[in-house]
């Protein structure tokens, strides 16, 4: 794709039909394993509409283990945009999604939890130590605002009324204080020592 080609491409197409093309386009090169070719083609101008395709297609992504590696693209995109924050997130989210798979909660021989772990912090130690940190969803909570309405964000409705997740800060130690304790689970897994009554409580069966 040459940049006048791209130049006439957006200005030619409105901006749906624009996005399906889009679309296609990236899940063809993810599917035909051409990463290289996609980071080397000049979105000049659409930087910013792949970068929203790449995140919509991780959502829509339903085995983040066998699935297509759209989370890994996009942290690739990021990084050569120069966007090292906006790439540990995307390495966050991947993380957070294999942590939930129960091959990696049950299988002390699944590496992918703690290769995702290594990739995120490599990616946050590669900046300035005062940077190295994301801002991700926390777990659910009561939203605020008078009257019991929810503020702003997107809430959801729970027992006690409307709930919302709220953001909160990762750092670097964060990540690498949770990487020891994966280790430590897999390493009692290996033991026959399995959680019974919660996450933290490990009896032998």
């Amino acid at each position: 794709m040459s940049q006048t080609t791209e130049k006439s491409t957006h200005a030619n197409h409105p901006a749906s039909s624009r996005k399906a093309a889009l679309t296609t386009l990236l899940t063809t090169i993810v599917h035909a394993s051409q990463t290289a070719l996609l980071l080397s083609l000049p979105f000049t101008d659409l930087a910013a509409d792949v970068d929203a395709i790449l995140l919509s297609l991780c959502a829509r992504t339903l085995n983040i283990a066998s699935g297509p590696p759209y989370h890994k693209l996009l942290y690739a995109w990021r990084l050569q945009h120069g966007d090292f924050r906006g790439a540990a997130e995307a390495l966050w989210d991947r993380l957070q999604r294999l942590r939930d798979s129960s091959a990696a909660a049950h299988d002390p021989g699944e590496e992918m939890v703690t290769h995702a772990y290594l990739a995120l912090i490599n990616c946050l130690a590669s900046v300035a130590p005062d940077q190295a940190w994301i801002l991700v969803e926390g777990a659910l909570e009561p939203a605020k605002g008078a009257g019991g309405r929810a503020g702003k964000g997107k809430a959801k409705l729970g027992a006690g009324g409307p709930m919302r997740k709220k953001r909160r800060v990762v750092t670097l130690e964060d990540v690498r204080r949770e990487y020891q304790e994966e280790l430590d689970r897999v390493a009692a897994l290996e033991h026959g020592r399995f959680p019974f009554g919660g996450a933290d409580e490990m009896d032998v069966l």
